[in-house]
């Protein structure tokens, strides 16, 4: 009796994981298998006074994948110029990125933009002069150094829209107007409800090191081609037999093979899962809204909301400052916008007296975040993905819990269970049993479950 319990509970969990599954699964081919419709906030006749100031804030740390290009994509947007302010912020003029964003500037020298560095903050320093790194009594602001990294540029933002996008994102031309669609709720994407916190769903592409060669190949002939040939051309010219005879690889140049894949091939297993597994589940989560469910890289949200729910903590100033004393300051501002109301919603906030006037987040449908890697290594991904369970068991502690029942592997084995445990499945169905059939049913559920993420991949 215990077992069949057991194995019914099984069942209804693989159920709801087929079911959350196929929402992310609809919505993905729904949106992203097709270009997003343009802005209606840059509509013709749209009221230009009715377009509001976006001030975007890119921290960065160091020199990124394809930095230049993920940090032009915000001066590259369809938005009005006179509409936007692009802040970019360093921790110190050491940092070997302060280069390429001064000739970022001076290729967009008609966009309001601005370089803030962290050390020349006057806030941040202490009686002698230097920065305090959130350490000792006197800190006005806390170790978080993201978050101290954007702090002056927050402050001073122009406007009330803040979008907070990391520097290893590159986005579409067309992002900041859809956002500004669902954020204010404008027209036909925004559906007449505005947001407190508006995201994207973050997808990362595995590219090729700038400036590097094709990856070795494993005969004489490869070696001669030039870089320009890509790794598919060199690797078939070098098995063609036609030109050249088999070689069988050496012990060395095994090696060399393998450990080319140990240190490049994290990226693209970051690709992989970030386009299959985690995009179905960010997808269906956010469709359904019963919790808040977001990475970070790229968010939208009202300055004025944040700050008058952060204005408790005498010791920090209103806004993200609240959160530097914390990591996750991406998950604790949308875990604040999405449970605290606002000031506004708790008064009734005029028209629809007692009733909530905004939304809490909505996900930008059609509009990825995307996230260039490359060399990224085996070990890397996996300490990544170490260090991000570790945060996450202190900040959705359930959701934690549970996730390893939604893979693949495991959720295969709760059907498998089910099966050959119900009595119904044998009398019904005729699935005997035993673990012939369990491994069977296991390995049919893996398989489908595998194409599915073929599909998707293939599609984002």
């Amino acid at each position: 009796m215990f077992a069949q319990t057991v194995a019914a509970l099984c069942l209804i969990w693989y159920i709801f994981i087929v079911i959350v599954c196929s929402i992310g699964y609809l919505q993905l081919f729904r949106y992203y298998s097709k270009p997003p419709t343009p802005a209606a906030c840059l509509s013709e006749g749209f009221p230009e006074d009715e377009i509001p100031h976006i001030t975007i804030i890119r921290p960065v740390c160091g020199l990124e994948p394809r930095l230049y290009d993920c940090l032009a994509a915000t001066f590259r947007q369809t938005y009005p110029r006179s509409k936007l302010t692009i802040y970019i912020c360093i921790a110190s003029r050491t940092d070997p990125a302060l280069p390429l964003l001064e000739r970022l500037l001076a290729d967009f020298p008609a966009h309001d933009a601005k370089i803030f560095v962290e050390d020349e903050d006057k806030k941040l320093l202490n009686s002698a002069g230097d920065n305090d790194n959130g350490r000792g009594e006197g800190a006005r602001l806390g170790p978080n150094p993201k978050i101290r990294n954007m702090s002056r540029a927050y402050r001073e933002a122009r406007g009330d829209v803040v979008w907070i996008c990391d520097c290893n994102v590159w986005v579409g031309k067309g992002v900041a107007g859809r956002m500004v669609d669902v954020l204010c709720g404008f027209g036909e994407r925004g559906g007449g409800r505005p947001y407190k916190f508006v995201h994207q769903l973050p997808l990362v592409v595995d590219t090729v090191p700038e400036g590097e060669d094709s990856p070795p190949a494993i005969n004489s002939k490869s070696n001669s081609h030039s870089s320009s040939a890509s790794f598919s051309d060199v690797h078939s010219d070098s098995l063609s037999t036609s030109q050249t005879p088999l070689l069988r690889p050496s012990p060395q140049q095994k090696r060399s093979i393998f450990s080319h894949i140990l240190q490049t091939a994290g990226g693209r297993l970051e690709e992989t899962f970030m386009a299959s597994s985690h995009a179905k589940f960010y997808t269906a989560i956010n469709t359904v809204a019963i919790a808040p469910c977001i990475v970070g890289k790229s968010n939208m949200f009202r300055r004025s909301h944040l700050d008058s729910l952060t204005s408790s903590n005498a010791a920090r100033s209103p806004g993200i400052d609240f959160f530097s004393d914390n990591i996750c300051e991406d998950h604790l501002i949308g875990d604040m916008l999405w449970k605290v109301k606002l000031p506004c919603e708790r008064e009734g906030g005029g028209e629809g007296q007692g009733k909530k006037r905004f939304g809490t987040h909505a996900l930008l449908f059609g509009d990825p975040a995307l996230q260039p890697m490359s060399s990224f290594s085996i070990p890397a991904y996996i300490a990544r993905r170490v260090r991000w369970l570790r945060v996450r068991k202190f900040t959705v502690t359930l959701a934690t819990l549970v996730e390893p029942g939604t893979e693949s592997f495991l959720c295969s084995a709760y059907l498998a269970f089910a099966v050959t445990t119900l009595p119904g499945f044998e009398s019904w169905v005729g699935v005997p049993r035993t673990w012939t059939a369990f491994w069977i049913v296991w390995v049919t559920s893996v398989v489908g479950w595998a194409c599915v993420d073929c599909m998707l991949y293939a599609m984002l």
